[in-house]
């Protein structure tokens, strides 16, 4: 038997050992960290603040929270706070990692982890871990210990309210605050912190993540298409993928803002030309499991002009786009054929076909059918022709007001594709101030490929009923040219 001094000597040398996070992540959670996850838990033990700048899929969600139970465990009567864009986020991503992690521990780790809300308690009731929502600001406020962890994911797409509400807590010399995510807006708490003294920075590419470095591949092999000669294993499923990086490159275009940000792990370079903020489209896309089906209902279409163009139906119901059905090598009649069924379908005889061009013969067979008002006309002039040069301008626009995360709560489907579309369309002023939309064949030029997935979403948003849509989204506001 070991002698009271002795066995304090052990309990000493492990608490120590605690301290490592890769240490208490391996042997207390059975869980394994990467090299750069275990670079970013010790930055946040040895760093007031630590920023991550990540591309899609590196286990950002993951690390966060190791990085929670790491922290709250081995320090007494610490308090961890995590929050993220929607409460989704929070409750069904962050803490569905922790409540994982907790069950398979390689110990029972004790404390109290509640079954219905994301709170996990140790000992007594101030020294916890919980979830917080961002839609109150208030509830960042009043929280006050030596040891205090804050944790953002995705942390651009939180509004300024909450992060000054966070820096409110932060006084305490064993403070400590993670912001990690997507690099999808300039500008911001997130940007700021690779901008400003103050922060120790992360930024990971998929080339820095172990299913690129296990075989050697490189930005090069991806564009000449060599990585799979080159590719070894994967040892990490769950991660980024060599595969999904050259999907996306043919898809998306290595100069674009979706494969700049979620591949390269940059922020965008977005210029003044821009005219939706890749941000806003990601949020509008994280809304959609939750955003409920309503009406009105409303059909969009974009015909194909061209061989290699697709046919897109898009589907509204209230402010949710559903998911986009697209349709090759279809003529004017197959073309109406669908419209109509999909009409019949889910009970509407709202419909918004580009009638420019070969949409024109889809049109006059839906008004064969008894159908009225189905034609738009780009080209024509808008309401507000002082403002916006054609009603293509107008229409844009008007998706670009309803993508605004401050002013209405629309979704959109996660769509890779549509993502990239609504993400590179540009504008610029006319001569005398309208705002005048980049071309169809403009876009076709510089993109390789037609917009039709976001011109048919544009379509299922064109001539809604103001009064109808405004009682879906409440008080919030919303353009009156939709």
């Amino acid at each position: 038997m070991k002698k009271p001094a002795e066995v304090q000597t052990i309990k000493a040398k492990f608490r120590q050992k605690l301290q490592d996070p890769e240490y208490f992540t391996s042997k207390i959670l059975n869980k394994h960290l990467w090299s750069i996850q275990s670079e970013i838990l010790k930055s946040v033990r040895d760093n007031p603040r630590t920023a991550v700048r990540s591309c899609h899929g590196i286990g950002k969600t993951f690390t966060a929270a190791m990085c929670i139970l790491w922290f709250l465990y081995t320090h007494p009567k610490s308090i961890v706070l995590s929050t993220a864009p929607t409460w989704r986020q929070v409750e069904k991503l962050i803490w569905k990692e922790i409540r994982s992690a907790y069950r398979e521990a390689a110990i029972p780790l004790g404390g109290n982890l509640l079954p219905r809300t994301p709170e996990l308690h140790l000992v007594h009731d101030e020294w916890y871990a919980a979830g917080l929502s961002t839609n109150e600001p208030d509830r960042f406020q009043g929280f006050h210990e030596e040891h205090i962890l804050v944790i953002v994911d995705e942390a651009a797409g939180v509004n300024k309210e909450i992060f000054e509400a966070v820096e409110g807590i932060l006084t305490s010399s064993g403070a400590r605050l993670l912001l990690i995510g997507n690099p999808t807006s300039i500008g911001g708490a997130f940007y700021d912190a690779f901008m400003k003294p103050g922060y120790k920075t992360f930024h990971v590419s998929a080339y820095d993540t172990p299913n690129f470095i296990a075989s050697g591949i490189t930005p090069e092999d991806i564009a000449h298409d060599t990585w799979q000669a080159k590719l070894k294993e994967i040892p990490y499923p769950k991660l980024i993928t060599p595969q999904w990086v050259s999907d996306r490159y043919k898809t998306w275009g290595e100069g674009s803002y979706p494969y700049q940000v979620r591949v390269m792990g940059n922020f965008p370079q977005q210029g003044e030309d821009t005219l939706i903020p890749l941000l806003w489209i990601e949020l509008a896309m994280e809304r959609w499991e939750e955003q409920p089906e309503a009406e009105p209902i409303q059909l969009g279409v974009d015909v194909a002009a061209y061989g290699s163009d697709k046919t897109v139906i898009a589907i509204r119901k209230g402010c949710k786009v559903m998911e986009l059905n697209v349709y090759s090598q279809k003529n004017t009649r197959e073309t109406a054929g669908l419209v109509v069924n999909t009409a019949r379908e889910i009970g509407t005889a709202k419909i918004a076909v580009d009638e420019i061009g070969i949409g024109r013969g889809v049109v006059d067979s839906l008004e064969e059918e008894g159908y009225e008002n189905v034609g738009v006309n780009v080209a024509e002039r808008s309401i507000d022709p002082e403002r916006f040069a054609n009603k293509r301008a107008e229409l844009w626009w008007n998706m670009r007001e309803l993508l605004d995360p401050e002013k209405a709560p629309i979704a959109l489907p996660p769509d890779d594709e549509l993502l990239s579309e609504l993400a590179s369309v540009k504008y610029k002023l006319t001569a005398r101030g309208a705002i005048q939309i980049e071309s169809k064949d403009d876009m076709r030029k510089r993109l390789g490929h037609s917009p039709d997935r976001a011109d048919a979403v544009v379509l299922a948003f064109a001539n809604a009923e103001y009064e109808g849509f405004v009682s879906l989204v409440g008080d919030l506001y919303v353009s009156k040219y939709f």
